[in-house]
């Protein structure tokens, strides 16, 4: 049951208390009485709660040095709202420590006459205060109400916003789960905003509302937040952040806001599951183009128009996975397109996106006038995706693997076959990269063709280095691999390796007496390299599902 308080300034204005006097502790004339306690011998304090209004007839105290200590210690403990002592029954008067105590801790201490019933003020008490009760569920029922008309009249959040704020007198945020104001209200008289600037780090209370599943209260600048979580079926959909000035606040700000949550959390629910209706469609849409599944391409471009996308703009397919999908869970794909999405359409990109396991495709258009200015746009637009991603999970690595750009919408599945491939041999680009676009594959570019084309990459390594495959004590592939990554430096790739250069050039010649070909000449070279590639893209392929 909900305890709605009455200060002790109000509860000495009640007739019952016309006879009572206080002697002790003004300064907590505001304190909150949420309950009444009437307690003959103090035994056990722990019992009691935080804001109750004590009453007692001091039993035993006067002649019992440990009680006395208890009681000095409970005047100490700015547990209770206040405390009244009868005198006359076992305490003739107020001893001076009460006092000097209650003044100390600002603590209202009340003599009782014995002519008043405990009953009478007992009475009174929590008869304003179940009248207060009841005031504050009639104000909680009509906001509840007020909103809820809102959202099955079809109005919007904005909407149910801009009403909870009036109807509180406070400023609205409502933020989703990756800490970002999609609602606000407007209040000009608010002089304080909990998200201006670099003046306080919202996030932490956001999630430690999260944490509690419950409201957290802040103060700043003389004004009070109170934070409250958006939750249903288990997840986090958002939070709700009321902001006024800490003078204006009551209690009904709290169950206002708690009263507010579900009508936020199944409005989400239903924006989730036109989401989910719309992301099939857009899979299903993706996939007949990647796949030609359709009868002539006004056709599919006509169905894109209807999707609210023109296929006739240069398009680029993005792969977006994670390094090791083997630690990652079905929410953090989520995530992952939740925000590429919500990034896309700040921008205003057009895009269609598709869901996978561990990963996310989507197809956007890409602008520049020649092949150099699309490169740089596509990168940027990579970047800001991984940007995004690094600032709300630092700790898991993204990979975004980029195709290259095609006007026909007949090419659009080759787009998302180089995005693929970007995205699995980025290793061979860097082990360090998160980006990859097509173009960087360079020579890669050639043998993946070559490998379309039918012709058996075992076959360009396996004529001229079979004899390097065999030795199973140094890892000749890998020497020459290190020595073409840097640039054929004897100095740089003996550094990378960990061995000394002599060791290096030993190798080297270990190498050339195997193939029998010569490192110093130009084709000999090139057919070195184009083994080495071919053997490290074979055996990547071979993982592929």
């Amino acid at each position: 049951m909900l305890k709605i308080a009455i200060s002790i300034h109000n509860a000495l204005q009640l007739p019952v208390m016309k006879k009572t006097r206080l002697v002790a502790g003004h300064q907590g004339g505001e304190n909150s009485i949420k309950w009444v306690t009437i307690v003959e011998v103090l035994e056990d304090i722990g019992r009691l709660q935080p804001g109750e209004f004590l009453i007692t007839t001091g039993f035993g105290l006067s002649e019992n040095e440990e009680k006395l200590e208890v009681f000095h210690q409970l005047l100490k403990s700015k547990l209770l709202s206040g405390i009244a002592i009868y005198t006359s029954f076992y305490m003739k008067e107020i001893p001076a420590s009460f006092i000097e105590l209650a003044n100390e801790n600002a603590l209202p201490l009340i003599e009782i006459p014995t002519d008043i019933n405990f009953s009478e003020i007992t009475k009174a008490i929590l008869e304003q205060i179940v009248n207060n009760q009841m005031h504050l569920l009639e104000q909680a029922e009509n906001i509840h109400r007020e909103l809820t008309n809102l959202i099955l009249n079809d109005q919007s959040l904005t909407e149910v916003t801009e009403r909870l704020a009036q109807l509180t007198s406070s400023h609205i945020l409502i933020f989703n789960e990756f800490y970002d104001t999609i609602y606000s209200s407007d209040n000009d008289n608010l002089t304080w905003n909990p998200v201006n600037g670099d003046e306080i780090d919202i996030s932490k209370h956001l999630i430690a509302s999260l944490k509690r599943e419950s409201k957290v209260n802040f103060t700043f600048k003389n004004h009070i937040s109170t934070v409250y979580p958006i939750i249903a079926k288990q997840s986090c959909y958002g939070w709700i952040v009321m902001t006024k000035p800490e003078a204006d606040w009551q209690e009904l700000d709290d169950i206002a806001i708690e009263q507010a949550a579900p009508i936020y959390a199944m409005e989400f629910l239903k924006k989730q599951a036109i989401e989910e209706t719309q992301l099939r469609i857009q899979s299903n849409f993706i996939e007949d183009i990647f796949n030609k599944n359709y009868i002539n391409e006004r056709i599919i471009i006509d169905h894109g128009l209807k999707l609210g996308y023109d296929l006739t703009l240069n398009q680029s397919v993005f792969h977006l996975t994670f390094k090791h999908p083997e630690k990652i869970d079905v929410n953090l794909t989520d995530r992952l397109y939740h925000l590429t999405d919500q990034i896309l359409g700040q921008k205003k990109k057009q895009h269609l996106i598709q869901t996978k396991l561990n990963s996310i495709i989507f197809l956007t258009n890409v602008i520049g006038e020649t092949k150099e200015e699309i490169y740089k746009h596509s990168i940027s637009l990579a970047k800001d995706l991984l940007k995004n991603w690094t600032y709300y999970f630092p700790n898991v690595d993204l990979i975004i693997g980029i195709g290259k750009d095609y006007k026909q919408v007949d090419e659009l599945g080759k787009s998302a076959q180089e995005a693929h491939y970007a995205v699995k041999l980025s290793d061979l680009v860097s082990k360090k990269v998160n980006i990859v676009h097509y173009d960087d594959l360079g020579m890669y570019d050639l043998l993946l063709e070559m490998e379309r084309s039918g012709i058996p990459l075992m076959s360009i390594y396996e004529q001229h280095m079979s004899s390097l495959l065999s030795n199973k004590e140094i890892d000749l592939i890998e020497t020459l691999d290190s020595y073409f990554r840097n640039n054929q430096s004897i100095q740089k790739a003996a550094e990378e390796l960990y061995i000394h250069r002599h060791t290096l050039r030993y190798r080297l010649n270990q190498i050339e007496i195997r193939t029998g070909l010569d490192i110093k000449s130009t084709e000999d070279l090139l057919k070195l390299q184009l083994g080495v590639m071919a053997y490290k893209l074979v055996n990547i392929l071979k993982k592929e599902p």
